[in-house]
């Protein structure tokens, strides 16, 4: 019998009814047998509510007894980082609370599609799938050479990284023994808490997990097999009926397991945009019924705001309050801009 896997998914308040999504695919598309756990990094700058927390756990099902929340600050100083930083570098601290070989880091975005077992994900050698692609005119090609060159790799290594390097889109498979080497390593070489220093060195998570690999552990070769983990995705820039269209072209012609919708598209895309989702998600069986779609992303557009401003402003609040007096840089918005990732890794 395939090893179990762990799922770990980060979340904060504008999000948490796109996680209350990805439950709900994970409990119609997911086999018990094959979840250890499913970890939720909570990053809400209060913590979700009991009242989100409930609506959550509900939709998990049969699965809801497998999950477990755990705030980034239990990982994380909330004094080293925040925001968007921590929930980067939350994703390789949760390693300590695995206890599986490989987890999967999820986006609360994604959301599953069709019967997935464990076998799409670590292959029978024990290699995480994920395919690499080029960085050389990529908008985070400078976080990957300076993500390089922290790790100290030669030039050589720089090069043919820029030529193939891993994405930093989800679904992504770590190894959990590496990561925890990875961060013992980390800390030992900068005599900092690894918080503060992916912090103080602006770090990547998904480039720092695969630099370290390549300079310091085992090559990616031995840990992944370089075959895709289809993921089409609707970033804000496509929102639109043609987006839509394309992303669900994408994701047929792959047989793909996993789909994701962007916050954003949500708040932006117009009425007919909208449908096309709605249709979507019912063809994924997440919803009965097209209305209910629907349904679903109004409720969603009328606090997608409200929720975005509030975060803001009790952040930089509580921001303003810790480093009062300090002199200490604030940590990022737990919503920041955009990074540029990719459909499949």
């Amino acid at each position: 019998m395939r090893t179990p896997l762990t799922f770990v998914t980060v979340v904060f308040e504008t999000e948490t009814p796109l996680l209350e999504l990805q439950a709900r695919s994970m409990s119609i598309h997911l086999d018990p047998e094959e979840i250890d756990r499913i970890l939720i990094l909570d990053n809400c700058v209060l913590g979700m509510t009991p009242i989100t927390r409930r609506r959550v756990l509900r939709e998990y099902g049969a699965l809801k007894s497998r999950v477990h929340i755990v705030r980034t600050k239990e990982l994380i100083d909330p004094g080293a980082t925040g925001g968007w930083r921590s929930q980067q570098a939350a994703k390789l601290a949760i390693a300590s609370r695995v206890d599986t070989p490989h987890y999967v880091v999820l986006d609360a975005k994604n959301h599953f599609t069709r019967a997935t077992t464990a076998a799409e994900f670590v292959d029978d050698e024990g290699r995480a799938f994920g395919r690499s692609h080029p960085y050389d005119s990529h908008p985070l090609r400078d976080s990957l050479v300076s993500t390089l060159r922290y790790l100290d790799a030669g030039a050589d290594l720089v090069e043919r990284a820029l030529a193939a390097f891993p994405p930093t889109a989800t679904p992504f498979v770590f190894d959990t023994a590496t990561v925890r080497t990875l961060i013992d390593d980390v800390e030992r070489r900068s005599g900092l808490a690894f918080g503060e220093e992916f912090e103080r060195r602006q770090l990547l998570e998904f480039f720092l997990y695969a630099g370290w690999v390549e300079t310091r552990g085992p090559g990616l070769a031995a840990l992944r097999n370089d075959l895709p983990i289809p993921s089409p995705t609707i970033w804000p820039k496509a929102a639109s009926e043609r987006g839509v269209r394309s992303a669900a072209a994408e994701h047929e012609s792959a047989n793909a397991a996993v789909f994701a919708v962007h916050r954003q598209v949500l708040g932006k895309a117009d009425p007919a945009t909208r449908d096309l989702i709605a249709a979507r998600w019912t063809d994924f069986g997440l919803f009965p019924d097209v209305p209910s779609a629907r349904a679903f992303i109004r409720r969603f557009r009328r606090r997608y705001l409200p929720s975005l401003i509030w975060t803001r402003g009790v952040e930089r609040l509580r921001r303003s309050f810790r480093n009062a007096g300090h002199g200490k840089r604030a940590p990022k918005l737990t919503s920041p801009e955009l990074r540029s990732e990719t459909s499949a890794i």
